[in-house]
């Protein structure tokens, strides 16, 4: 004699099932996604994330500004590189106080609409903090995409900036 199973012990039992199941799939994504770099920009006291955005190819992403001493405007270009972050390229209208004046050894000098650019810096910052200014209002660069600190963090907080693999 075959024992009876109720039609609610099977529904149950069914549910169970289908969501062990899609806790399995749900938690194996990483295992058929591969992780996406993006940059991260934290409160550089308190870790809040106030910003985060996958990365093109490239890994790159620039920061630009009004320096605060010459007054022009300064880009500066980073990626990852030996798992830190790398300045690797700055470009900027005029010389002065707090801008590169002279080249090290495999850098190199273009001009280009107006602008110098140093290349091949490798420059390896392990922590990138900029600050949000009052005045001037940094702008974090992505491919073509632009994003205004002042929009994301508030204004006179110190900001870090990170990459990190994020699986989307």
């Amino acid at each position: 004699m075959k024992p009876k199973i109720s039609k609610t012990y099977a529904a149950t039992a069914l549910c169970v099932v289908a969501v062990i199941l899609a806790l399995v799939i749900i938690s194996s994504k990483p295992l058929f996604t591969d992780p996406v770099q993006c940059v991260v920009m934290t409160n550089a006291e308190t870790d809040e994330v106030y910003f985060q955005q996958p990365l093109e190819a490239d890994g790159v992403f620039s920061v630009s500004y009004i320096h605060s001493v010459n007054k022009s405007n300064v880009e500066e270009y980073y990626r990852l590189e030996d798992g830190e972050i790398c300045l690797f390229r700055a470009r900027y209208r005029a010389f002065g106080a707090g801008v590169a004046t002279e080249l090290e050894e495999g850098q190199t000098l273009s001009y280009e609409d107006g602008y110098m650019i140093i290349e091949n810096i490798h420059y390896q910052i392990p922590d990138l903090v900029y600050r949000v200014g009052t005045v001037s209002d940094p702008l974090i660069h992505i491919g073509e995409q632009t994003w205004h600190m002042k929009d994301l963090a508030p204004e006179l907080t110190s900001v870090r900036f990170t990459i990190q693999d994020k699986y989307l």
